[in-house]
């Protein structure tokens, strides 16, 4: 582990190389969402790799994973504020794009297919996989190459277009977007903590218990 946290299991080539498997595995995922469904496809890689990362380098991800008060509460906060945010830009944007509200419907038929209590519990696991890989490792990777910014950037970008073959580009616009406030939040408090918990929140807002009309 560097002296920032950053996930690097045996050395820097190593490092790199998760992060490039993590894309292909999670670009396999989405494109067998069809016959799989989304929870078993996207949600199993998440889990899987997160368990990767975790047997490359456990005293790392259990470094960045620590929490404190402020760590949650700034989770907390920015989920919130994120939450927020998408409520009001959707209005605009279904009254604006009448195409945005029929994608939406769709991406909820996937994510809501279990119960919101169900979907829930299992979303917990599948968040911190999906935080250890991309701000763990694929963001970490990128930021030792390109500078903070541009990796944080380069990370919610790649983010986003994994997503694509999943259909709906509501959806990879939005994981671009949240990419980038989870991706910032890492690189600014070196704990994957906040962005978690920020993750976490805004899932279960928006997609299971709260979702955009």
């Amino acid at each position: 582990m560097n002296s920032d946290g950053t996930i690097v299991p045996t050395g820097k080539s190593r490092g790199t190389s998760l992060a490039l498997a993590s894309i292909v595995v999670w670009l396999v995922a989405a494109a067998v969402t069809g016959p799989l469904g989304i929870w078993l496809a996207v949600g199993g890689a998440a889990v899987a790799l997160g368990v990767a990362v975790l047997l490359f380098d456990r005293p790392a991800a259990r470094a960045l994973l620590r929490p404190s008060p402020r760590l949650v509460l700034l989770g907390a906060g920015a989920g919130g504020l994120m939450a927020a945010a998408t409520y009001l830009l959707y209005l605009v944007l279904a009254r604006l794009v009448p195409s945005v509200a029929a994608d939406a419907a769709r991406l909820y038929g996937a994510f809501r297919a279990p119960s919101p209590l169900l979907a829930s519990v299992a979303i917990v696991p599948v968040i911190v996989g999906e935080e250890l890989v991309w701000r763990g490792v694929v963001q970490a990777s990128l930021v030792r190459r390109l500078g903070v910014w541009r990796g944080v950037t380069l990370a919610a970008v790649l983010y986003a277009l994994v997503h694509a073959p999943l259909g709906s580009s509501a959806l990879a616009a939005v994981a671009f977007s949240c990419g980038l406030a989870w991706g910032i939040l890492r690189a600014t408090t070196s704990s994957l903590v906040p962005s978690l918990v920020a993750h976490l929140l805004w899932d279960v807002l928006v997609l299971l218990w709260l979702p955009l009309r």
